[in-house]
């Protein structure tokens, strides 16, 4: 009788010297460790986990990680949301929590997981676009000195392009596109002025980059055909939603097609109806023009679920006294 009071004084003795503090909270798809504070001489130490909302107990013994701590790795596999319960035991006895009142520990999803999440919601989960926008520029005509006529100093711009959003942050998004940007504009002969054909056709390659929520810079290469074959890029630094509020800066070089860089203003006040104004320093179609100024505003509608449509209106000069129009549309499907 005595010995066995003894055994179950000794027993009582050894399940008091266990200590177990429980993590605060647990990263899905990350590994857990509970570590148990034990002497040497403690009997079997395990733990017992289930996912939360399951009926099925998983049983992990903890092994020794030093002198005074036991440790048992819950596999990554097995840390899921909502949370995980568990409790501990040793030699057949609980030392913390029971089966029937465990210890729930909140498994929550990894920042990247969260953001998206947010990113599947907001794009109700459409990951592919295809996307194409035509534009319209007139600066205005100038007219020769020597006989009156006309000189015209235009250029239309197509683009289109296919986009994957990756959601592999920072990486966010690819986009593979073409432009074809065709003009005409004065440029000096042996008789004063003279109208002459400018532009490029491209093949495109960009990467959207968003090292945060709401950031998001874009860098794109362009292989052309000119006269020869050249390389071009364009680069433009975000704050905010592309189809909602948000400001841009970008800038784009084309070789002997010009460059431009230009400032941008969304707004996204009207649900489904994203708007736009931009101002816009170029002197595309040609490098040796003079600078001239855009002044354009946009604006788009979701007229069935993943399709938009869009206009642009504005204006364009290269000098104070001529003025020209400019016009385009947009058309995109999201799925």
């Amino acid at each position: 009788m005595k010995t066995i009071i003894l055994l179950l004084a000794l027993a009582s003795t050894a399940h008091a010297a266990i200590r177990h503090v429980p993590p605060s909270s647990a990263e899905a798809g990350s590994a857990l460790e509970l570590v148990a504070e034990a002497p040497s001489t403690t009997p079997t130490l395990v733990a017992h986990v289930r996912t939360s909302g399951t009926q099925k107990w998983s049983e992990i013994e903890l092994v020794r990680r030093d002198e005074a701590h036991w440790v048992a790795v819950v596999p990554a596999a097995d840390v899921a949301r909502p949370g995980i319960d568990y409790y501990l035991d040793a030699g057949g006895q609980h030392v913390f929590a029971t089966p029937e009142w465990p210890h729930t520990l909140p498994v929550h999803a990894s920042a990247d997981v969260e953001r998206r999440e947010r990113d599947i919601v907001r794009f109700d989960a459409r990951r592919s676009k295809i996307h194409a926008a035509g534009d319209w520029i007139e600066f205005g005509s100038t007219y020769r000195a020597m006989d009156g006529s006309k000189i015209p100093d235009h250029f239309y711009r197509l683009d289109t392009d296919f986009s994957y959003k990756l959601w592999a942050y920072p990486l966010e998004e690819l986009h593979v596109g073409y432009t074809r940007l065709i003009g005409t504009t004065a440029v000096a002969c042996a008789t004063g002025s003279c109208a002459q054909d400018a532009g490029a056709i491209a093949g495109w390659f960009e990467l959207g980059l968003a090292p945060a929520e709401g950031v998001r810079f874009d860098g794109r290469v362009l292989v052309m055909a000119t006269n020869g074959f050249e390389l071009g890029f364009r680069g433009e630094g975000r704050l905010g939603s592309i189809g909602g509020s948000h400001i841009a800066l970008g800038v784009e070089y084309l070789g002997s097609v010009g460059n431009s860089t230009y400032f941008r203003l969304g707004w996204g006040t009207v649900p489904r109806v994203p708007m736009a104004a931009t101002v816009e320093v170029t002197n595309y179609p040609a490098d040796f023009r003079a600078y001239g100024v855009r002044l354009y505003y946009d604006i788009a509608n979701e007229v069935a679920p993943g399709v938009k449509l869009g206009a642009r209106v504005g204006y364009a000069a290269r000098v104070e006294q001529v003025a020209g129009f400019t016009g385009g549309a947009t058309a995109s499907v999201e799925f």
